[in-house]
């Protein structure tokens, strides 16, 4: 079965180099109205996209996570999980009932996963309008700069920079896993997923031995698991904007 949503989303590709050509507002308002069109949390809503168009903040925020794709893309966000939004109307009472309930973790899960949803949203309508994207982690190495330029409330935390962008690259397809990686019934299958990425890591070897790299996707797991990295900070600044993980 195909249509040309699915080819769409069957053919995504991260793009990281762009070309001169502007993206309009009339254009972002488009992918932001498809984005946000989509299932949340309780219907919160607890998304919100704070553009950057500041280049020198771009650029400083590319020299903390070192992806360049922040400072030379047409336009870039940060990607917010938001409840400062349902919070105005509350008297004193109602909101420090509120914030009680918003300090656990049930509540920060389910705005990340809003955001997912949102985000997989934009980058569909985006690339339907033949704009390239890219989204990235990049906004864990950056937390100070936010916090001190965004202006940031309690209950408001970035989860992820969102990067456009007419293409100037084609890094082609990169495989994932087959579908035996994603799809198990009744209980979960750990001999089908240990064969599956087997399988796959063979694939990925191809795939990286084109680009002159020895590399499988285990042994990249590896790397990225085993480096060392003080994640505790994250937590530490999950706690600060409210989200006390109960």
């Amino acid at each position: 079965m195909e249509n040309e949503t699915l080819n769409i989303l069957k053919q995504h590709m991260s793009i990281r180099a762009f070309t001169d050509q502007v993206i309009t507002d009339e254009q972002i308002a488009t992918i932001l109205s498809a984005a946000v069109a989509g299932p949340n949390m309780g219907n919160f809503q607890p998304v919100t996209f704070i553009e950057i168009t500041q280049q020198s903040l771009k650029q400083a925020i590319t020299d903390a996570v070192k992806m360049h794709y922040i400072a030379t893309a047409k336009r870039f966000f940060v990607v917010v999980i938001d409840y400062n939004k349902i919070l105005i109307g509350l008297n004193a009472e109602e909101r420090q009932k509120a914030e009680d309930k918003l300090s656990y973790y049930s509540m920060l899960e389910g705005a990340i996963i809003s955001a997912g949803i949102a985000l997989g949203r934009a980058q569909v309508a985006a690339e339907s309008m033949g704009i390239g994207t890219v989204t990235m982690a990049g906004t864990n190495r950056a937390l100070e700069l936010y916090q001190a330029h965004l202006n940031l409330p309690r209950y408001v935390k970035p989860v992820m920079g969102f990067s456009l962008g007419y293409p100037d690259q084609n890094p082609g397809i990169k495989p994932k896993l087959p579908l035996s990686g994603f799809w198990m019934k009744d209980t979960y299958q750990q001999v089908q997923l240990e064969k599956t990425v087997a399988l796959y890591d063979e694939t990925m070897k191809d795939y990286y031995k084109k680009r002159e790299l020895e590399r499988t996707w285990t042994s990249n797991n590896k790397a990225s698991l085993l480096a060392d990295q003080n994640l505790a900070d994250f937590t530490t600044y999950a706690k600060q904007q409210g989200f006390n993980l109960k």
